[in-house]
């Protein structure tokens, strides 16, 4: 327990299980997994050694439910039997470093990859609507059918009941980024005119249904949350208001916490602002506007890196608890280091960040020791700093 910071130190219940604090990893991409989809040394390093550094609940980057909701060529698949072994490992890492584990799980949707054969195969989309996919161009993906919506509601159970085999403590499903399920939600990329389409219910009807089906899967295992799209940022897309209202429906299905985050990769180049999405606290207004709409827990993520402000935070009823990713990569010592009162609070210090320029052969941080640069990911190996 933090003298200095003791609301941030104390522990906090998610659904049956309880986290020692309310200073968690949040979920960000570092891709070190295997080119086949299982999980790598690497990866299992680089959670751990974060579990280790302090962080009482470790949040994972997405993993994706199928090949064919792949966007990254290291990310991991959770599709199959043969994914266990290193899915196990990556639990037993975590745990034996006293932290919980909550995977993160998703579908690229319209984002799929690998980019440079887009066309090569379809890619998945609630409407066939042509966008900008990066740079200046502008691809159109496949519209599902009910059966491709049914068999990705599939895959969403199958992989939740794989991580409750393989020992993780919670699944988080990922509605947001402008992945698949926030697609849904959004009137800008679902125009479809059936079930899944127009009306607030109907757009909002795929993520209830795979929130379901990963909570089926997942059975007793742990809490099943989700990260939400909290506001679109764009005037024609999904708003505060909308996501409070799912917010209170999922909580009435059993949704024990949500790590809300405003905007998509897309709408995110439209925000002017120099800087705002490295402003402190950026999205800090929605996650506590969906905390005051429920009881469970919500987790405030986004230009957080004063302690001092986060336990006042937490003092006043305003989140549950606060999750930090770049932070964290870059010393993963950090929460450690706040409850000794020893913490840094710059933020990230390179424009453009190392790490999102190095996702697609793994993420490294321009502030690490040339060892660890070297090595490829800062994992629990004591090697020459």
């Amino acid at each position: 327990m933090s003298t200095a910071f003791p609301s941030l130190f104390s522990s906090v219940r998610v659904g049956d299980a309880e986290a020692a604090s309310r200073l968690w990893l949040a979920p960000m991409t570092v891709a070190y997994a295997n080119l086949d989809g299982t999980v790598s040394t690497a990866e299992v390093e680089h959670y751990a050694r974060r579990a280790r550094g302090g962080a009482s609940v470790i949040m994972t980057e997405h993993f994706t439910i199928s090949e064919a909701g792949r966007q990254l060529p290291r990310q991991t698949i959770v599709d199959s039997r043969d994914k266990l072994p290193g899915l196990r490992a990556l639990a037993d890492a975590v745990h034996d470093e006293g932290a919980l584990l909550i995977a993160q799980i998703g579908h690229a949707g319209r984002y799929g990859g690998p980019w440079d054969r887009y066309d090569d195969q379809p890619r998945l989309a609630p409407s066939a609507l042509e966008f900008r996919l990066v740079g200046d161009r502008v691809v159109t993906p496949t519209e599902m059918t009910v059966d491709d919506i049914r068999e990705t509601l599939d895959h969403f159970e199958r992989a939740a009941s794989l991580l409750a085999e393989a020992g993780f403590d919670g699944v988080m499903l990922h509605a947001s980024q402008g992945f698949l399920p926030s697609q849904f939600l959004s009137p800008r990329t679902n125009q479809r005119t059936d079930a899944y389409g127009g009306s607030f219910e109907n757009r909002i009807r795929f993520v209830l249904e795979a929130f379901d089906r990963v909570q089926r899967g997942f059975g007793d295992a742990g809490p099943v949350g989700v990260q939400l799209l909290s506001d679109e940022a764009v005037a024609d897309g999904w708003t505060l208001h909308e996501a409070v209202e799912l917010t209170i429906r999922l909580e009435s299905l059993g949704a024990a916490f949500f790590l809300p985050t405003v905007s998509t990769f897309e709408t995110l180049r439209g925000i002017s602002t120099p800087g705002e999405v490295r402003r402190w606290g950026h999205q800090l207004g929605t996650a506590i506007a969906l905390q005051a709409a429920v009881r469970v827990p919500v987790i405030a993520n986004g230009g957080l890196t004063d302690p001092q402000k986060m336990d006042s935070l937490i003092a006043g009823g305003l989140v549950a608890a606060v999750a930090l990713a770049r932070p964290m990569l870059g010393n993963p010592d950090w929460a450690r280091d706040a409850a000794a009162g020893a913490h840094d609070p710059a933020g990230c210090p390179c424009d453009p960040p190392t790490c999102l320029r190095t996702q697609l052969t793994g993420t490294i941080c321009e502030s690490w020791p040339e060892s660890r640069k070297e090595r490829g990911y800062w994992g629990r190996e004591e090697i020459d700093a």
